[in-house]
């Protein structure tokens, strides 16, 4: 039903409803009587068949969780094996390797300075 059909309802009175403060402005509470609300049908064969739909996913479930839980663990043997490879390397040089780098020359330098300026 839309937003304009129950205004409508309300308008002529066929629909209860009251206003009620909100953080946006008033809005209406519609009650809804009794007899307007769907009733859901629930046969044997439903609940049987939810049940085993249930039950297979419970199964699901907890073969998923034995997996994952499988998966943690080779994680953290692999991270076992990374940190035991880590102290085999060689240390590295701690020298300052900022003086042995070239000096880098902006584009537009190189582009618009004198030769002479630029082997310098």
């Amino acid at each position: 039903m839309s937003i304009d059909s129950i205004r409508r309802r309300i308008a002529k009175g066929e629909l209860n409803a009251h206003k009620v403060p909100s953080p946006h402005g008033e809005i209406y509470m519609v009650e809804i009587p009794e007899d307007a609300l769907p009733v859901p049908e629930t046969n044997n064969e439903e609940k049987i068949d939810s049940t085993a739909t249930i039950d297979a996913m419970l199964k699901t479930i907890s073969v998923l969780e034995n997996e994952l839980d499988a998966r943690r663990r080779e994680v953290q043997e692999l991270h076992v094996l990374l940190q035991q490879a880590q102290k085999q390397l060689p240390p590295g040089k701690t020298e300052n390797k900022s003086a042995e780098a070239p000096q880098k020359i902006a584009w537009w330098k190189k582009l618009f300075s004198s030769p002479e300026k630029a082997k310098a």
